[in-house]
């Protein structure tokens, strides 16, 4: 493998290591701050170092053989995701990890990736089936099996990742729009089932771009019972829901309901981003970090702390290297003559913008605290790990895209 071929798409490796670099800069600072003898941050170098390895691996192997194998990486992640439930370690009220020492791994955080190889088998396998039912059923169960086990453990966090990739790589595969409105759907009844007039009026909406679409009564009633089932069931989901994540969404609607309980993290997160100004306080002079304000700031709230030392000029190189490594992810799938390999390069991609965008927003108070961490830039084994492999498939793809 030529060196040219490894890094034919400089931006993007560019893009890739100004998260590295970002994430590093502010592990150091919070290890600093925790005065743990720079732990996060050495952990941290140890996850990179493993991930970067990791990635090497895959890019090293034909992309044929992650297609030739996917059912069977499928089989062993639901099968690591049962084992989890039964035999794994319990933190924070979910059942989610296999403590191998000191070394704590997420196979939730893997799953994602034996499901991404799955759907992108099944739908280049067939590709004159993606108006068929049969197809949109099989990839929806696919996806809903390991997000049915990760739902039990309860993360609804990473739980949330399963239907996006679903969404994503159907639309990228070309199925019948009309199962990318099955899929939104749900999604819109859940959200509107608040309030009635808007519940309606979505519904009339839906029910009429149905209608002119297929002018089929049955299936437009379908749909129509879709939706008013979902929006029935919503207050039942809502009782099953951990208190925890109740409290993280009733906090998102009214963060000042409870300013020294559940909505303390995002309160502080807001202090941290804004004091930091145009360009920042200083590489370890952040107060709401430095003091242990800031809850999660080398997790889930990384981004905040990054933007308090480095300000609005750190955030925007946080912003513009994600949207460099989105616009030059799917220049690589537009470019990839394989089916399988475009499918893959665009779940990465989706995967990874998704993460990102959703911890971003949840940082600065427009999306609920979901626990989603920062990719390639939060604190994390596990996360670190499946990130840099998603990569190694993303770059596999690039350098093989003439392959069909």
């Amino acid at each position: 493998m030529s060196r040219k071929g490894m890094f034919s798409d400089l931006w993007l490796v560019l893009a890739v290591l100004a998260l590295l670099a970002v994430g590093l800069l502010s592990n150091y600072s919070t290890s600093y701050g925790e005065n743990t003898g720079l732990f996060h941050f050495q952990r941290q170098l140890f996850w990179i170092g493993m991930g970067t390895g990791i990635a090497l691996v895959i890019l090293s192997v034909p992309l044929r053989f992650f297609e030739m194998t996917a059912y069977i990486f499928y089989g062993l992640s639901v099968l690591s995701l049962i084992l989890v439930l039964a035999i794994g370690a319990t933190h924070k009220g979910a059942t989610s990890w296999f403590e191998i020492g000191s070394v704590q791994l997420q196979p939730s955080e893997f799953a994602k990736i034996a499901t991404l190889l799955a759907l992108a088998r099944l739908l280049a396998e067939h590709p004159k089936d993606l108006d068929r039912f049969w197809l949109f059923a099989t990839a929806c169960v696919i996806t809903v099996v390991p997000m049915g086990l990760i739902l039990v453990q309860p993360d609804l966090g990473t739980a949330l990742i399963y239907p996006v990739l679903l969404f994503v790589m159907l639309l990228w595969a070309g199925v019948a729009p009309l199962y990318l409105l099955l899929m939104v759907m749900p999604v819109a009844a859940v959200l509107t089932s608040w309030s009635v007039p808007l519940h309606v009026i979505t519904l009339l909406v839906f029910g009429a771009i149905a209608f002119f679409t297929v002018r089929r009564i049955p299936f437009v009633g379908g749909l129509v019972g879709l939706f008013l089932f979902f929006g029935t069931i919503t207050p039942k989901l809502w009782s099953k829901l951990e208190p925890h994540q109740q409290r993280r969404i009733t906090t998102f609607l009214n963060p000042e309901a409870d300013p020294l309980g559940a909505a303390y993290q995002l309160i502080q997160s807001k202090i941290a981003i804004g004091s930091g100004g145009i360009t920042g306080k200083g590489f370890l002079n952040g107060t709401q970090t430095q003091l242990q304000f800031l809850p999660e700031g080398h997790n889930d709230f990384v981004f905040a702390a990054f933007a308090e030392e480095w300000g609005f000029i750190g955030a925007v190189v946080v912003v513009l290297a994600f949207l460099t490594f989105y616009y030059r992810g799917v220049a690589v799938a537009t470019k990839c003559h394989a089916s399988f390999h475009s499918l893959v390069a665009i779940g990465v991609v989706g995967t990874i913008i998704f993460q990102a965008l959703t911890n971003l927003l949840m940082t600065v108070g427009l999306m609920p605290v979901t626990g989603l961490p920062l990719p390639l830039v939060s604190y994390g084994g596990s996360s670190m790990l499946a990130s840099l492999a998603l990569l190694g498939l993303l770059f596999s793809a690039a350098l093989r895209w003439r392959q069909y």
